[in-house]
């Protein structure tokens, strides 16, 4: 199930990093939400993905890669459920994955923020 999980993330992240919308609704669940905490925001997947589409059209897509100093796993005993902790290099805060396995992993929400985000 580890490698599932790595290969779908892999294809996620390699999907936005190249502005490929149809490839991350492929891997994002169909409530998959954005948030961000220091700025109260919510971001649903379609505002995400025309604000995508739009920079690409326009040349001007180039997210930069969070620079990582650790990630931690946490699976439920079912192992279809996991909570991905990433911690970013020099303190610039938290990445929490939310994914889910019904039929092949799913994101269903990320979460950036300032602190570690506690479990629910």
């Amino acid at each position: 199930m580890d490698n599932q999980l790595e290969q779908a993330r892999d294809a996620w992240v390699n999907a936005f990093f190249t502005g490929n919308v149809e490839l991350l609704a492929h891997y994002e669940d169909e409530d998959f939400k954005v948030v961000y905490t220091a700025e109260s925001c919510v971001e649903n997947r379609e505002t995400r993905y025309a604000n995508i589409q739009h920079a690409v059209n326009n040349g001007v897509w180039k997210p930069i890669k969070p620079n990582v100093d650790s990630e931690e796993y946490e699976f439920d005993r079912e192992q279809v459920n996991c909570r991905i902790q990433i911690g970013l290099a020099d303190d610039q805060g938290y990445i929490q994955e939310i994914w889910r396995y019904i039929q092949g992993w799913k994101i269903q929400e990320l979460c950036i923020s300032k602190v570690k985000v506690a479990a629910e």
